[in-house]
């Protein structure tokens, strides 16, 4: 079934088409857009499209960061996808190229390919820069400093079919943990693209919603560093406990999706 694409939106009217058509010049035959707790015109305009490569699903609720990941990747697994790009819905940027490089990887044998967000260099100062430490120390901990900073967290990335049948669909909603996971289980994760950040066009945030997801990352990390090297986690990095945005994951609704199949109704538009 080749390539699909998986993208989360909630409130992205502005820029969840320039996104699937983003996608679909990629390479990608099937995108599926997860619209969760969106108040906007988000839904309407993905089925307007009117186009059988993609399919919505719609939660009235939102998902919370990242647990998205986990719903279209059991769909892709389920509907025979050798392959799963993850591209958030925000994003205005030029990133058909990017997409498509990650995608190409596949063809080598890459099972994990993540885009560099930082060619150009690291920012040394401010909640950024503690963000990369935390990236970094996690790289560097499951014995992979060549990765840098590069995290499934930031930036698009794509996995293999072998990816999606050897690491739990559930370590998806915590980007940071399946990279650790896939590590651990041998898969091979490599840098699949470099695109600079600044030119993804993510939608600016407000600095509170920036700080709960910078914790929400830096826990995330933490957590999987602490999981790869068999220990209970604790989220602890540089002295504190960091939760953030992660204490809005929907954690309940995620288990149902993924074991009652009255409630998954995917909608192909």
């Amino acid at each position: 079934m080749g390539i699909w694409a998986a993208v989360p939106a909630k409130d992205e009217e502005k820029t969840i088409l320039h996104v699937i058509q983003s996608c679909l010049a990629a390479g990608s035959n099937r995108v599926v857009v997860v619209v969760n707790g969106s108040r906007d015109r988000t839904e309407d305009l993905v089925r307007e499209l009117r186009d059988t490569r993609v399919m919505a699903l719609v939660f009235k609720e939102p998902l919370g960061v990242d647990v998205a990941r986990s719903i279209s990747a059991f769909e892709a697994l389920r509907g025979g996808a050798d392959s799963l790009l993850f591209c958030d819905g925000d994003l205005s940027g030029p990133i058909s190229k990017c997409l498509a490089e990650l995608a190409g990887a596949m063809a080598w044998g890459y099972d994990l390919a993540l885009t560099d967000c930082y060619p150009r260099g690291l920012p040394g100062t401010g909640l950024a820069a503690q963000v990369l430490r935390a990236r970094r120390l996690l790289n560097e901990g499951i014995g992979r400093a060549d990765l840098g900073v590069a995290s499934m967290s930031h930036g698009p990335s794509c996995v293999s079919r072998r990816f999606l049948e050897t690491v739990p669909l559930k370590a998806l909603a915590i980007p940071p943990l399946a990279q650790a996971l896939a590590v651990k289980k041998g898969l091979v994760v490599k840098i699949g693209s470099s695109f600079d950040h600044r030119l993804l066009g993510a939608r600016e945030k407000d600095v509170s919603h920036a700080e709960s997801i910078a914790e929400c990352i830096m826990g995330d990390s933490a957590e999987a560093l602490e999981t790869f090297h068999d220990k209970s986690p604790t989220r602890t990095f540089e002295g504190a406990v960091r939760i953030g945005a992660a204490s809005a994951r929907r954690w309940d609704i995620l288990e149902s999706y993924l074991t009652q199949p009255s409630i998954r109704r995917p909608q192909p538009l």
